[in-house]
């Protein structure tokens, strides 16, 4: 039987019996609640203590799976700039090698090369405009050169016997034949 608090009644221990039972009556009395369907205070701190711990470990593999799986994102991207890096300096070496085969320089073959992998090609064209200008200078010089030179022009004159002609590109070509020989002996020495 539940008990009824009457410090809550203002006055309560200096009124009359009357007054009392009168002060009781109006009193609301809570109904009794059934309880038996609820779990003990023990029993669900017990549960409530199991919770916590089985809530910590989650969090604990949770952040386990978390950093492997970070790591794992990480390796991914290190990978991925590795092969990127890879890709580009093998795709600057085949350009490269086919710019030097048109015949541009090494230094333009490659700066070109790298401005066509970064997609620059204002870059690009400004190197193949380089390049005309340098070959149509090559190409006047040659002609320069080939450029038969009028009788009497260049100090001397053409007339050398056969015979003379014959022993003069004889020697030149031996002096050709001796220089290349020692190029190439200056190679395989080093230099020396």
């Amino acid at each position: 039987m539940p008990t009824i608090d009457t410090s809550t009644i203002e006055g309560f221990d200096t009124m009359s019996a009357e007054d009392k039972v009168a002060a009781l009556l109006k009193l609301d009395v809570p109904e009794k609640v059934d309880l038996s369907g609820y779990v003990p205070k023990a029993t669900a701190d017990k549960y409530a203590s199991e919770a916590a711990d089985f809530k910590k470990q989650l969090q604990a593999k949770m952040s386990d799976e978390e950093r492997s799986s970070k790591e794992a994102e990480e390796a991914q991207k290190k990978l991925q700039d590795e092969y990127n890096a890879l890709l580009k300096k093998s795709t600057i070496a085949d350009h490269t090698a086919n710019f030097l085969a048109l015949g541009y320089d090494k230094d333009l073959a490659r700066s070109t090369a790298e401005a066509l992998f970064d997609g620059d090609m204002d870059k690009v064209f400004e190197n193949q405009k380089k390049f005309n200008e340098a070959r149509e200078k090559q190409l006047r010089a040659e002609l320069v050169k080939k450029d038969p030179r009028p009788d009497g022009a260049g100090g001397g004159s053409d007339d050398k016997s056969a015979g003379e002609k014959i022993a003069e590109r004889i020697g030149k070509n031996r002096a050709e034949a001796a220089t290349s020989a020692n190029e190439i002996l200056k190679h395989f020495t080093g230099g020396v």
